[in-house]
Formats: structure tokens, sequence, C-alpha cells
């Protein structure tokens, strides 16, 4: 082979190596700018495509944890609710009035005050009432309960009985009138 033809086939093989290459390299670079690895875009885009893209799904997510937590809210209501088995179940300070022998009874956790009358208490154990005001237990049924004392139910069916008219108590929590 002559020297001019070696040097003709060596330049093609070059040519089309350096075509090759080049043809590769822009696939490559055309892969590459403007994908995952490489996140060039315009202020315009983030403006108009992507903010309000972005918003819709924060507001989505905080809808949605609203709801679950207001139907959590619900149950926990529905919950407190179920079984009410009293006539009044006060969740603040009621007034109720009495005629001489009525009774209120009480669950456990009920408070209550003599406002005006009289009265005593009555209930099935021991301690009866405790008198929140003093610190000290009411052991015996029918032991007058002083006024303005804060009396504490710890044992259900346990209360007070009034022995005048028009006997006023303020209660919170769960009671019957009889």
């Amino acid at each position: 082979m002559k020297k001019s033809t070696k040097i003709l086939i060596g330049a093609a093989l070059i040519a089309v190596i350096a075509l090759t290459a080049g043809i590769t390299g822009m696939a490559v670079a055309d892969s590459v700018y403007g994908s995952r690895s490489d996140p060039l875009v315009t202020k315009s885009y983030v403006d108009s495509v992507l903010t309000p893209a972005i918003m819709e799904e924060v507001d989505r997510i905080a809808n949605d944890k609203v709801e679950a937590l207001l139907r959590d809210v619900d149950a926990k209501i529905a919950a407190q609710s179920e079984g009410a088995e009293t006539v009044g179940d006060a969740v603040v300070w009621e007034k109720v009035t009495l005629q001489k022998n009525q009774t209120v009874t009480c669950r456990y956790g009920t408070e209550l005050i003599l406002r005006l009358g009289g009265a005593q208490s009555f209930g099935p154990d021991a301690p009866r009432l405790i008198d929140e005001t003093d610190g000290t237990p009411v052991t015996n049924a029918g032991e007058a309960i002083a006024k303005n004392h804060l009396y504490f139910v710890s044992i259900v069916d346990n209360g007070v009985k009034a022995t005048s008219d028009n006997t006023v108590l303020f209660i919170k929590g769960s009671y019957t009138v009889e």
C-alpha cells in the first residue's frame, strides 16, 4: 500500500471516530441538560407553574389534616356523650332547687355546694361526701352538711337530701333528683 493511501485511510478513520464522538457527545449533552440531574428552569416557569402546583398540594394536605382532626374531635365528643344515664350532666355549675325530703343522687366526681336551706348526706357507702373546704370526710348518713362548703362525691349513688323547702345547691357533674 502506498503511503498516501495509508494517510487517506487514517484520516478517514480519524474523521469517522471524531464524527461518532461528536454525535455521542451531543446525545449525552442533550440527555443531561434540562433533566433531573440538571434542573435548569426559568423564574417565569417557577412563578407560573411550580408555585401554584406546590400551593395546591399544600392546601390539599392541610385540608386532609383538618378533616382528620375534626373527625377525631367528633368521635371523642360522641364517646363522652355515650351511655348518659342521668338527668343532669353539668359541665359547669348548675343551680338546683329542692323541696324538703328530695334527694340528689350523684355519680363519682360530682361536686356540690349548699347555698340556701338545709341538707344532709346520704348514700350506701362511707364516706358519703368529702368536704373539700375542710379536707374532712362526711362518713355518716344523715350528717348535716355546711353551707358554702365544697363537697366531692367519691362513691356512686351517694349524695344529699334536703331537710328544708327551697334548698339551693350548685352542682357540677352527673346527678339525678328524686
